[in-house]
């Protein structure tokens, strides 16, 4: 799913997290952030940084999440501006950051597969 130049982390080791913000977390991601618990890298012209479990309680408290966009979770960023996440409904999102508001948000795909396959798409397109 990631080119060799994405840096993949260690599989996640702590106490079971399955939601965040009120939110449950999609299986597949899950599936991917126990074996690898996030990563960075360049995936095609773009990067992409997918924030450790264990972090994802502290980036969405940062970022205000359960009041600018109830129902969702920040995972990731490009480290520019440009957040990714999920909601409750299991849906991939494209957000920036500075413009945090579920209408504004680019939905990428309804799995995790998808949302970095089409991260690389939503960039090249203008997104």
């Amino acid at each position: 799913m990631f080119p060799d130049s994405f840096e993949l982390d260690q599989p996640y080791k702590g106490e079971a997290i399955d939601e965040v913000c009120g939110v449950l977390l999609p299986e597949d991601y899950l599936a991917f952030m126990h074996e690898h618990n996030g990563g960075e890298g360049d995936i095609g012209e773009n990067y992409l940084v997918l924030f450790p479990l264990e972090e994802l309680a502290a980036v969405n408290d940062n970022y205000d999440t359960e009041n600018t966009m109830p129902g969702c979770v920040i995972i990731g960023g490009d480290g520019g501006g440009e957040l990714y996440g999920v909601d409750e409904n299991g849906r991939y999102f494209n957000i920036p950051a500075p413009d945090m508001g579920a209408e504004k948000a680019s939905y990428l795909g309804d799995k995790f597969e998808d949302l970095v396959r089409n991260i690389v798409a939503f960039r090249e397109n203008g997104g």
